[in-house]
This record gives structure tokens, C-alpha cells and sequence, in this order.
């Protein structure tokens, strides 16, 4: 029944439009017609040894997510830059260095840190740091900075689009975020909202050495599985018979993922 259903779609000619699509969830699921990000832009960068792997490439959700935020960075931090490491490869899907990054709505992001001296320092690699804030690997002593990642958090936050689910974090790291964002003022609601978005992950790494956004599923993409709680900003929700004739269309999945087999 499956493969007829998929069989059809693809039968009847469909053609991709252009824009991104996310096919299934993060970490069993592909991307169609992704973006690539920029290797830099206006307050982001992404060091040598992610533009060598060739995991840039996001929906256009993704991609407008960082580059929005980037600006903002850049804005209200002169000189600072997000670091940003992997998204996802071209075509989406699982590759060696990650588990979920499939399907174009997971990004890695560098800390914002500072040395002994307190100067900032623009991260090119991932360093570990340990719950009191400071690097517990071999290299020079750093500092995760609160108050310049704070600024990267609210960026994101505030940016348009389908919005951010989840913000992984080492747990130490997230309440010294929270603490400093209390005591500059910022609105209970904002705190509140960060708060709910920042997690220390229970089954994978604790992020003590980035910043994992996720994105919700983009309006539209109906093809997309998000697991949890319903996005607040999304408006509607859309039966995912073309989408996915798109989808199969634009890039024939070899075997069916379990969630369409449930389905169809």
C-alpha cells in the first residue's frame, strides 16, 4: 500500500518549487531542495573545519534563522560573530558525525567565550567546559561568557520564522544564562521562554561544548514530523498528501520511513 501510495506520487510528475523541504524527523528523515548557508555573513562565520565537512545546508527556515540572527549579533555586540558549525549534508539525512541533523532543522553553534584576561575570543574549534564555566580539555584556559551568549539566545528567540524548539545546552551553562539574563531585567516572559527552550539533552551528549538549535517544523511542510509539544506559531495544520508527492518527486526516498508507513 505504501510503495503504490509513494508509486503515485511520483507518477504524477510533480516538481519541486524551489524552497526547502523537511521530510520526516530530525533524526530518521531526509531534506529536499536545501539551502546552503553562506560560509560567512554579516556577525557569522563558520570555521575551516566545518566548511570541509559540506554540512551547511538547512531549509530556507534554517538558513534565515542564523543569518537574522547573526545581524542582530552583530548589532548589539560589535565584533562578535556566531561560530557555526554543522547543519545538515546536502540531501539531509544521517551522516557520520551526527544522529539527528537529518533534516535540515538542526544547527551546532560555538559559545561565546573569554580568556583570563576577560578578553573576548572568537571560538574555531569546540572546547569543553566543566559546570563552573571554565574549559576542562587540553588547550588554552577559557571561559564560557553569559553575557555575549545571551545575546546569540535572545537573537534567535527574536527572530521570525517557525521558531525555535529546543536550545541544548549543558545544564550548568543554561542557568548561568538564566541567572545573568534575570539580572540585567530582561522580561519575566522572555526568561520564561528561554527557560522552556533551553535543555541539557537526557540521551545524548551534555553540550557542554555548543549550542544545538532546533527549529520547528516550517509552516507548510507537512512532510515534517515534530514529536512534543504543538508549536505556538504555527497557524494551521495541513493534510500531507502534496508535500510529499512533491517530496518523492523532487527526491525518491529509497524505502518508506515507519512514520509514512503508519500513514498510508
Amino acid at each position: 500500500m505504501a510503495a503504490v501510495a509513494l508509486g503515485g506520487c511520483a507518477y504524477l510528475g510533480v516538481v519541486g518549487d524551489g524552497t526547502s523541504l523537511a521530510w520526516g524527523p530530525p533524526d530518521e528523515g531526509a531534506l529536499v531542495d536545501g539551502r546552503r548557508l553562506p560560509t560567512e555573513g554579516d556577525g557569522f562565520v563558520v570555521p575551516s573545519r566545518w566548511r570541509l565537512r559540506g554540512a551547511q545546508y538547512g531549509t530556507d527556515e534554517l538558513v534565515g534563522l542564523i543569518t537574522h540572527a547573526g545581524h542582530l549579533v552583530a548589532t548589539r555586540s560589535v565584533g562578535d560573530r556566531i561560530g557555526v558549525a554543522d547543519l545538515s549534508i546536502g540531501g539531509g539525512g544521517r551522516s557520520s558525525y551526527h544522529r539527528s541533523h537529518q533534516t535540515g532543522r538542526d544547527a551546532d553553534l560555538l559559545f561565546m567565550v573569554r580568556d583570563t584576561r576577560g578578553q573576548a575570543v572568537e571560538l574555531t574549534e569546540m572546547r569543553h567546559f566543566g559546570a563552573d564555566g571554565g574549559t576542562v580539555d587540553a588547550g588554552p584556559r577559557l571561559f564560557f561568557d553569559p553575557v555575549r551568549t545571551w545575546i546569540v539566545v535572545r537573537a534567535l528567540l527574536e527572530a521570525p520564522g517557525p521558531g525555535v524548539k529546543h536550545l541544548f545546552i549543558y545544564a550548568p551553562l543554561r542557568d548561568q544564562l538564566l541567572d545573568h539574563a534575570r539580572a540585567i531585567g530582561e522580561p519575566d516572559s522572555l526568561v520564561a521562554w528561554a527557560g522552556a527552550v533551553l535543555s541539557q539533552p537526557g540521551d545524548s551528549a551534555p553540550h557542554d561544548d555548543h549550542l544545538h538549535v532546533r527549529i520547528y517544523c516550517p509552516e507548510g511542510d507537512s512532510t515534517c514530523v515534530d514529536f512534543g509539544a504543538r508549536n505556538p506559531r504555527k497557524k494551521s495544520v495541513r493534510r500531507p498528501e502534496a508535500a510529499l508527492a512533491r517530496a518523492v518527486a523532487a527526491r525518491p526516498i529509497v524505502g518508506t520511513p515507519w512514520f509514512y508507513l503508519r500513514r498510508w
